[in-house]
């Protein structure tokens, strides 16, 4: 269910060629499950939730989408887990934002798709996150902003690379009428052979280096705090962050040496599986990253390393690299680099926060 996607299949028919009965049967089942209020199985209620949001964007129906909206507001600032976690819906946040959306309230929308991507990618989880990016470009597009073009063509990228197949295609005509840019547009763009790295303007091209990586990695995500040690080992996933960013406890214990293995043997798993080669390569180096930190845990000697130790190696090398690039492009692209010395923050977590506009990078 989408918003905007109504039983009629937007003819407005009630039985033409475009209608749905499915969807018309969901509507109905919501109107009447927001008219009996909260009867059901609270076990059950996150995903009654849901589906009555999903439902009522879909229809279109002010009414509706008020009612379901409402209905959530109670539980803005959690997540949405039914049946003891064998269902998780995501950012309650994300589901009044798409409310907020079929009500035509653009602005408030945006803000409530921006919270649960926000929200998504402090808890590592990179479909949620895109659902809501993916909702985010068509607000933004809906209100003629220039940068959405740019968010669409990212969610479209990382979307097929987790096969969301159906993200990828509620992210496409945004792309459709996509016009070349401008020769003053942004880009931080890497060809394989050199970085083409484009600000007010004037464009330079610039020698591949980690630093440069690191920096892209964090114009794709602006306002996100994102670990040291994803940029570290961005293609380990989310056990290598987890390895890296802790305190001073054991970095293998034996919970985290049987959960290293299972993951193992999952990608071993997946990149028999794998539908392209493309996967499958990026597969082999996701296990290569994890088996690399894993020799890291183990420290020399075989003596085993402290959480705090990773999490300030990734600290102290991945400051050292921005700082390196940073200096080099002084003296390549002046304002390129001011910019980016006065956007991005260093540490633990490292971000891109501009304090003004976010351009419009191509990335």
């Amino acid at each position: 269910l989408g918003a905007g996607d109504g039983p009629g299949g937007g003819d407005g028919g009630g039985g033409g060629p475009g209608f749905d009965p499915e969807l018309a049967a969901a509507i109905a089942l919501t109107r009447d499950l927001l008219d009996r209020g909260a009867e059901s199985d609270q076990g059950f209620l996150p995903l009654r939730l849901r589906l009555q949001a999903q439902a009522a964007a879909a229809s279109g129906e002010p009414g509706l989408c008020t009612r379901a909206r409402e209905a959530l507001l109670p539980y803005a600032d959690h997540w949405l887990v039914s049946m003891f976690g064998w269902d998780i819906s995501g950012p309650a946040m994300h589901w009044i934002a798409l409310c907020d959306q079929a009500l035509g309230h653009l602005e408030e929308a945006a803000e409530g798709f921006t919270a649960a991507a926000r929200s998504a990618e402090l808890l590592q989880s990179r479909p949620w996150a895109l659902e809501a990016n993916s909702r985010l470009a068509q607000v933004m597009a809906a209100r003629g902003l220039p940068a959405a073009p740019t968010l669409a063509e990212r969610v479209s990228q990382e979307a097929d690379e987790l096969g969301m197949l159906q993200v990828a295609a509620r992210v496409r005509p945004l792309l459709t009428d996509r016009h070349e840019p401008a020769p003053s547009a942004y880009a931080f763009r890497f060809d394989g052979a050199v970085w083409q790295l484009t600000y007010e303007g004037r464009t330079v091209a610039m020698p591949d280096a980690k630093g440069l990586r690191d920096l892209r990695l964090l114009l794709s995500r602006p306002g996100a705090d994102v670990p040291a040690v994803h940029l570290l080992a961005p293609e380990g996933g989310a056990e290598v962050v987890a390895a890296g960013s802790m305190g001073g406890d054991a970095v293998l214990d034996d919970e985290a040496k049987r959960r290293y293995k299972r993951h193992l043997a999952r990608l071993d798993e997946e990149i028999d599986r794998a539908p392209t080669p493309e996967r499958a390569e990026k597969l082999v180096r996701e296990r290569a990253a994890l088996l690399d930190e894993l020799r890291r845990a183990a420290g020399l000697g075989g003596r085993t390393r402290r959480l705090g130790d990773e999490a300030e190696r990734a600290r102290k090398a991945v400051t050292a690299r921005i700082r390196d690039t940073l200096r080099r492009l002084d003296a390549r692209h002046p304002a390129l680099a001011a910019h980016l010395r006065g956007a991005i923050s260093t540490g633990a977590t490292c971000a891109y926060r501009p304090s003004g506009p976010v351009p419009g990078w191509r990335l």
